[in-house]
Parts: C-alpha cells; sequence; structure tokens
C-alpha cells in the first residue's frame, strides 16, 4: 500500500495536461503593438515662505480637485516603540479641538468630501477630495485636522483593541510572519526592520502622538500636491490663506544606520508547526533605493522573472512543476535602501524544490540574453499600467511628489514611457548580474520545520525564529539508546510480533483515494492492491479526473509476479519494466517488508533520534542495490510513522514523504487504516476501507502479458 504513490505519478502528468488543454494556446505569441503615447501632466512648482513645497496639476476634465498633503517622514521615525507613525496618521482626522470624531465624518459626508491619511516606512500623507466649489470647506477640515488633532483617548483605546486583535492572528498566518522575517532579514540594523509588536501597541500614550506630530508635521517637512481643474494663479492665493501661516521648525537629523547588505548564502526559518501543509518561502537579496538610476531596466528584469502570470517563475513553479498556485518577484526600492524578493507558498514538501528553481531562474537571468519579443511584451504592458495609472488624481499628485520624495529628475515621469521602451536586452542582462547575485541570497521559510529543516540545510547555515523574531534554538538529535537490530526487533513486535507476521502469506488491501495537485488539480477514486509474498503484488487505482473537457475514468494497473512486472496508464501502450527499473520495482515491492530487512543485500543504520512533529521517531536508513529510504519509527508505539524517499522522474529527482496513521488491529497485526504521501507536485490521501489476509489468490492475479 505505501508503493501507491508510484503509480500516482503518472497522474500528474495526465492532470497537468489536461489543465493545459484547457487554457489559452500560447503557442504564438502575439506581435507587440506600437509604443503607447506618453502624456504625463505639466505641473508648476513653488515654494512657499514657511519652506512647503506646492505643485500644481492641471486636469480641466476633473470636476474633483484632490489635495495631497506629503510629509518626508514615516514609521522609520517611531524610535522604540514601532506603530507610533501610523497611529498618528490613523487618529490624525479622529477628533480635533473643535470636533469630534462623529461631527468631522458628518460634515465631510454631507459634502461628499474623502478625507484620509496613511503612514508607510518613509512617508505619511493627509489626503482630501471633492467637488471644486466645495474646495474651501474641504480645506478647512483637512487643515483643522492638520493643526488641531487632538488624539482623543477613548479613539486610542478603540484602536490599540483593533491592533492587538489583528496581532493575535499574526503568529497563525505565514505569509504576516514572513513579512516580518523579510525586512528583519534585510533590512537588519535600519529602522526599516521594525514591526509592531503587542508591547509596543500598550506602550504607546496619546502624549507619544502628539509629540511625534509637532515634531514632523511642520511645512518645510512636507509638500502639497494639487490635481483638478485649477491653474496656479487660482489655486495659490487658496493654497497660502490655509497653509500660508503654518510655522516651519527645525526637523530631528536623519542619522540611521544603514542596513548591512546580505552576504553568503543563508537559510532562515520560522517554525508554525505541523499544521502548515505549505511553505511560504521567499528568496531576497540587497538592491537599490528608489533614486538609483537602474531602476527602471531592474524593474523590467523583475517584470521577466517574475512579474505575474507571464513571469518566468510562475510558468516554472506552477505550470512546469506544479508546486504552487502562483509565484513572484519584487523591486522593493525604499528611499534609503532596497530589497529584491521572490516568493511563493508551495507544498511544504516541495520546499528545498522551489528554491532550487527560483536560483535556476536567477541565474538563467543572469547566464542567458532575454529574448526580444519576450522583453518587448513586458515593456508594454508597463507602459500600458502607467497610462493607466494616469487617470487617477491621487496617483498623478503621489508621482509628482515621488520626484521630490526620492530627488529623481524633474522630467522623470514625462519620460517615463520612453525609458521603459528603450531598455534592451543587454540593459536586462547587466542588471541581473549585477543585483541577482546568488552567491549573496537569504533563503527564508515559514511553514513545517519538522519536514523542511533538514532539507534547507543544504543551502547554508539555518537560522531559526520564532513568530516574533526572536532567535530559537534549532531541534537538536537526541541519544540514539539502541541499535538497528534491536529497533527492528520491537517494530516487529510493536506489529503484532514476529510469529503472527509469518503466518499473513497474503493481504488484498481496498481504500478510497484522493490526489490534489500543487496548482489546484483534483482527483478522486479507488484503490484496491493484492500481494502475497514473498514479492508479488497487483495493483488497480481508478481515479475520476478532470481533463478540461469533463471527468474521464481513468485506470492504472501494475503487475508483479516476483521476476517481471508490468505497467499500464492512460493513453499510453501496456509497458514490461526491464533492467534497473524492474530490479528496483522487484527490491522495493518485498511483503510484510520489516521482516525482511535483515536479508541479503540490504543495509540498514539508525542514524538519529528526534522530535519530529508532535512525537519522538528513530531514523533508520534502509539502503539496497538500486534504492535508499529512511523509514520513522514511533519511539513510544515503534510502529512505522513515516518514510522518505527519493526517485527519478521525468521531472527529475523527487522525494516523496508518507505519514501513516490510524493503526488498528487486523488478524492480530496492527496496520494503518490512513495514509498521506506528499512529494513536490501532488498531496494523496488514502483510507483504507478493508484489509484482508489469507484469502485463496490465483497465481495468474500478478501475471500480464505485454502483446
Amino acid at each position: 500500500m505505501k508503493h501507491i504513490h508510484i503509480i500516482a505519478a503518472a497522474l500528474i502528468l495526465l492532470l497537468i495536461g489536461g489543465q493545459a488543454a484547457a487554457q489559452i494556446d500560447r503557442s504564438q505569441k502575439p506581435e507587440p503593438g506600437p509604443a503607447p503615447e506618453a502624456s504625463f501632466p505639466e505641473f508648476n512648482e513653488t515654494e512657499l515662505d514657511n519652506g512647503l513645497k506646492v505643485f500644481v496639476i492641471n486636469n480641466p476634465a476633473q470636476p474633483v480637485v484632490t489635495f495631497r498633503l506629503l510629509f518626508r517622514t514615516g514609521s522609520e521615525y517611531d524610535g522604540d516603540k514601532s506603530g507610533v507613525a501610523g497611529f498618528t496618521t490613523d487618529l490624525l482626522t479622529s477628533g480635533t479641538n473643535s470636533r469630534s470624531s462623529l461631527e468631522f465624518a458628518r460634515e465631510a459626508d454631507l459634502l461628499g468630501l474623502s478625507i484620509s491619511a496613511s503612514a508607510a516606512d518613509d512617508q505619511m500623507s493627509l489626503n482630501g477630495s471633492g467637488l471644486k466649489k466645495h474646495m474651501d470647506k474641504l480645506l478647512g477640515l483637512m487643515t483643522d485636522a492638520l493643526y488641531n488633532a487632538s488624539f482623543p483617548e477613548d479613539e486610542l483605546a478603540k484602536l490599540k483593541t483593533q491592533t492587538l486583535s489583528g496581532l493575535k492572528t499574526i503568529h497563525r498566518d505565514p505569509d504576516a510572519v514572513m513579512g516580518r522575517l523579510q525586512i528583519t532579514v534585510g533590512y537588519n540594523v535600519h529602522p526599516y526592520a521594525n514591526f509592531q509588536t503587542e508591547e509596543d501597541v500598550n506602550a504607546i500614550t496619546r502624549d507619544d502622538l502628539a509629540s511625534f506630530h509637532s515634531r514632523f508635521f511642520v511645512p518645510n517637512n512636507a509638500s502639497l500636491a494639487v490635481v483638478g481643474d485649477v491653474t496656479e494663479d487660482e489655486i495659490l492665493p487658496v493654497i497660502r490663506k490655509y497653509f500660508g501661516s503654518w510655522a516651519k521648525a527645525p526637523l530631528p537629523a536623519d542619522d540611521f544606520t544603514s542596513p548591512e547588505p546580505i552576504t553568503g548564502r543563508t537559510v532562515h526559518l520560522v517554525d508554525l508547526g505541523k499544521t502548515q501543509t505549505q511553505t511560504a518561502i521567499t528568496v531576497t537579496t540587497s538592491s537599490i533605493e528608489r533614486s538609483n538610476p537602474d531602476y527602471i531596466a531592474l524593474s523590467m528584469m523583475n517584470s521577466i522573472i517574475g512579474g505575474g502570470f507571464s513571469g518566468r517563475l510562475f510558468a516554472n513553479l506552477r505550470e512546469t512543476h506544479g508546486f504552487t498556485y502562483g509565484a513572484y518577484s519584487s523591486v522593493e526600492a525604499r528611499k534609503n535602501a532596497g530589497l529584491w524578493n521572490a516568493s511563493a507558498s508551495v507544498r511544504r514538501i516541495a520546499t528545498d524544490s522551489a528554491f532550487t528553481q527560483v536560483i535556476y531562474e536567477m541565474e538563467r537571468m543572469r547566464d542567458e540574453s532575454v529574448d526580444t519579443e519576450e522583453l518587448e511584451m513586458h515593456k508594454q504592458y508597463a507602459s500600458g499600467r502607467f497610462l493607466l495609472g494616469l487617470e487617477s488624481p491621487t496617483t498623478i499628485a503621489r508621482m509628482v511628489q515621488n520626484i521630490d520624495l526620492y530627488d529623481l529628475p524633474k522630467d522623470y515621469y514625462r519620460n517615463y514611457v520612453q525609458n521603459i521602451m528603450a531598455v534592451t536586452p543587454a540593459d536586462v542582462r547587466r542588471v541581473a548580474r549585477k543585483y541577482l547575485d546568488t552567491d549573496n541570497i537569504a533563503l527564508l521559510a515559514v511553514g513545517d520545520a519538522d519536514v523542511i529543516a533538514e532539507p534547507l540545510a543544504q543551502f547554508g547555515d539555518v537560522h531559526m525564529y520564532d513568530a516574533d523574531m526572536q532567535p530559537v534554538n534549532a531541534a537538536v538529535s537526541l541519544d540514539v539508546d539502541m541499535d538497528a537490530q534491536s529497533l527492528i526487533e520491537k517494530a516487529i513486535e510493536a506489529m503484532g510480533g514476529r510469529t503472527t507476521l509469518e503466518k499473513i502469506e497474503s493481504r488484498i488491501t481496498e481504500a478510497d483515494v484522493s490526489i490534489a495537485l500543487g496548482m489546484g488539480g483534483e482527483a478522486e477514486g479507488t484503490l484496491k492492491e493484492i500481494e502475497m509474498a514473498p514479492n508479488k503484488k497487483y495493483q488497480l487505482m481508478t481515479m475520476a479526473v478532470d481533463m478540461g473537457g469533463g471527468m474521464q475514468m481513468l485506470e492504472f494497473e501494475e503487475w508483479i509476479d516476483g521476476e517481471t512486472a508490468v505497467v499500464s496508464q492512460p493513453m499510453q501502450p501496456v509497458t514490461e519494466l526491464s533492467g534497473e527499473d524492474l530490479e528496483k520495482t522487484l527490491e522495493d515491492n518485498i511483503f510484510n517488508e520489516m521482516l525482511h530487512l535483515n536479508a541479503p543485500g540490504v543495509e540498514v543504520a539508525l542514524t538519529e533520534k528526534k522530535k519530529m512533529e508532535d512525537r519522538t521517531v528513530y531514523v533508520l536508513n534502509v539502503k539496497r542495490k538500486h534504492s535508499e529510504k529512511e523509514m520513522l519509527i514511533d519511539a513510544n508505539s515503534f510502529l512505522l510513522y513515516g518514510e522518505s524517499e527519493t526517485a527519478e522522474t521525468p521531472q527529475g529527482p523527487m522525494t516523496s514523504v508518507t505519514r501513516f496513521s490510524d493503526y488498528r488491529a487486523v488478524d492480530g497485526v496492527m496496520l494503518p487504516f490512513s495514509l498521506q504521501t506528499e512529494n513536490p507536485a501532488m498531496t494523496l490521501k488514502a483510507t483504507i476501507t478493508s484489509y484482508t489476509h489469507n484469502s485463496d489468490i490465483d497465481e495468474s492475479t500478478f501475471t500480464k502479458q505485454v502483446n
């Protein structure tokens, strides 16, 4: 029964093929269209006497006027209480010296005004929009929040309660924990690495918010962008009326320590326990700040490798290998530092294989020139996305203010599309070789450490953390307190004893089976397995499979008579195995295997005793001429808990891990009634419906003639 994953591997290929048939034919690439016309609007820049920079973007087509007040400050200035900046903006419109939170909201809603505030790492903003005729009321409310925010204690208490509730869920959310792990490893000594904890929330006071507001919400630390049907001559008097008397003040020095670059290959792991059937993975490397002139070329390179459905990572990890639903990458370019990240959520047994493929795609970007058509497609997409963004007044305001915030050239966005379209394959390879250094990367994983920690050690030193990013010690091996032969005898005794097992000469197993693929395919069916000592077996798996045109019933059969082995798979001729394939199949299908681990040609070694999931297990290495595997034997019950084996497949080496559970006595023999096999491409679950021993079985059951 434990070998059903051999037949199931063929089903993987059929399911992948069936899904592909239902998708759009991608064999013909569409011809690229002409480069889109850039139309970034003109803008005027003025600086008031108090240091406030004002950008006016005239857009007569907009009936709404949008004001965006940007502060060149963010959560990097939180200090020793992470979250102060965010709390400050969250409460900015929640009450002033003259209006309660409810009164503020009612006045805005009455005239259809939108007023909000937000905070990021290196910027904060106060945004407002409304019809031009209500502009004075809009600015009155915005400046009341700006100058007179009262940060009411009751509103702060509500915000703390909501935040604490949200933080309680983070420890169970692999993506949220991965976000913490990325910045912890990537930004290390810089405040970009800070994140909010329950202790931070409880420590924040109203005085903290008021102090932050008074220090950083000053005009010489801000810019104001105005987008709408207004001219500079028309709007500047209005702006001076509301912002001209705003007093400037000295700003705290920016004396942050720069992040240490990622060097060498290291592994960083957070263990969320056995409930995690998937692993959140990220490959991260130090990258560029936003003002770097390589940003556009690097963005194009990133789009090719991980820019959504058309990215190489998506095609590799999802479509080729079936590890995941999707895989993506990003350029995280902040004001003072940056990271490049490639991320996915993969089935846990595929964790190391997925990392290998990400590294492969990084090296392919470095070593091979990008196809011109592939690059053209991504340039067209990026240009079109940019132009669509210009339909949003808030986006236009943000872009104009980015020029000031990140010290970009004044014509940066005016020439943006032109610069995108000018990127060449040589540019892409240049930035890939410069920034995708696979010798200096951090491999980040959040999942089940019992399954993934050991395979990840091949990439480098493994550093483990808890969900709050505090270092923890990796699990250590326990003292092995017996030898391999003693362990085997205890396992035989736990199963029912040698005498009882030797009386069992045949077994018929029937089971319900389900298979789930990494990219979403599913199949359900039944399995019947007939075994006879010493190494005869017949296996029939019948599966209902969605092949893209409806459900189809597929059958997989295998006949082993002790000397020959024959396999039948749908849409393929019946095949008789030969050579090494035959020899391996015969040695892998020994009936009552535990009784024969001392047979000639079998090498066994007790290599480890360790904590695993909710139990302690012995690790027994079993090596034969053509195969090698690990048997995990429960240190308490001495029943077989799991097996791990790596085999060659058309997709390359594939490790399968099987777990056995729900042991029950059948004719004096303890047998598992549930098993689950995982490999990088699929998860197979089998629920045993019956075991039958020593039936009258015709020898011809195990023989199949091949025409």
